[in-house]
């Protein structure tokens, strides 16, 4: 069974009322560019659950986001990280179903699958009983789907390790949960068993990174 102590998982209530967590146009604001491969995947985690959910999504975007969301998106493109996030917030406000923490934890595990199962385009990443050479190599994986921020991986074990991650712009904490998530599918994917990640520094609270910790047998 998987673990998450995540910070940025706390309860709805905190979270909406804790005077670190940006709002939605501070958001909006953030600087940077993702690849398609990310919205290509966050496109197929909407669809998952649904047809009729999946429109509730987009009907809810503004006309531009929903014409490109609606178009061909090219995995090796670049996009404007807002259309990203505007995606995410509104799919977490329409599909949470109260527990917005767990979505986005799904929303991470799900991406991973994507692009790391079988059939993605990530594939290469993953080396069958070897979480440490995906882990190794997420600094890489992160900076060619990101213009901005970077990522560290330091091992601490045979099974654990700890990934950094670096921004200077806006913290956002759904971030964090979607990045444990997928720490956690993709040590599965590589064959490591009984995954945890735990945040044991996050840049919402102060610290200079956010620090993930992933340990796996």
């Amino acid at each position: 069974m998987a673990s998450f102590q995540i910070a940025a998982a706390s309860p709805p209530a905190a979270r909406s009322t804790s005077t670190s967590q940006p709002s939605s146009a501070e958001l909006l604001r953030m600087a940077g560019k993702v690849k398609g491969t990310l919205l290509i995947a966050r496109m197929k985690f909407v669809r998952s659950r649904g047809e009729t959910d999946a429109e509730r999504v987009l009907k809810r975007l503004a006309a531009d986001d929903q014409v490109m969301l609606r178009g061909t998106l090219l995995p090796s493109s670049w996009y404007s990280a807002g259309v990203l996030q505007r995606l995410e917030m509104t799919a977490a406000a329409i599909l949470a179903k109260g527990d917005r923490g767990a979505l986005f934890l799904e929303m991470g595990r799900f991406t991973a699958t994507t692009n790391l199962g079988p059939s993605g385009m990530q594939r290469p990443f993953v080396h069958e009983d070897d979480p440490h050479f995906l882990l190794q190599n997420v600094p890489r994986l992160y900076s060619s789907q990101h213009s901005s921020g970077h990522r560290t991986h330091e091992q601490t074990g045979p099974t654990s390790a700890i990934v950094r991650h670096f921004e200077t712009g806006q913290v956002d904490p759904d971030d964090c949960l979607t990045t444990a998530g997928w720490l956690q599918r993709g040590v599965e994917l590589s064959g490591g068993q009984g995954a945890m990640v735990d945040e044991t520094q996050c840049r919402r609270r102060g610290a200079p990174c956010c620090e993930f910790r992933v340990n796996w047998r």
